[in-house]
């Protein structure tokens, strides 16, 4: 449970990096905040289906690709870094709750 959160988190961060770090151009932008909003999303659907968390995987290795073709190295930096969390933390189970029992 607490992998599909720090996803959330990493894509808050992609949603947030560039007005923190003031990207120079507007596709990078729009770029990690689409990105950021794709993640939250699945994140949010993996919460709820534990094999979603899969899905994560794409917007990860796509990360990772744009991060090296990135001409801000600012946003290039992000990007890798998130593609790099999110892909780990794909890997890692979710535990659902149990009912209680009666």
């Amino acid at each position: 449970m607490y992998a599909r959160w720090i996803s959330f988190a990493a894509g808050l961060g992609l949603m947030l990096a560039p007005l923190v770090l003031g990207y120079g151009a507007a596709a990078p932008i729009l770029h990690d905040v689409a990105m950021g909003v794709l993640v939250c999303v699945a994140t949010l659907a993996a919460l709820e289906w534990p094999l979603a968390r899969l899905v994560l995987a794409a917007p990860a290795a796509w990360l990772l690709l744009a991060g090296r073709g990135s001409a801000d190295p600012a946003a290039a930096a992000v990007e890798r870094s998130a593609g790099v969390l999110l892909l780990v933390l794909a890997a890692v189970p979710s535990a659902r709750f149990a009912p209680p029992a009666r």
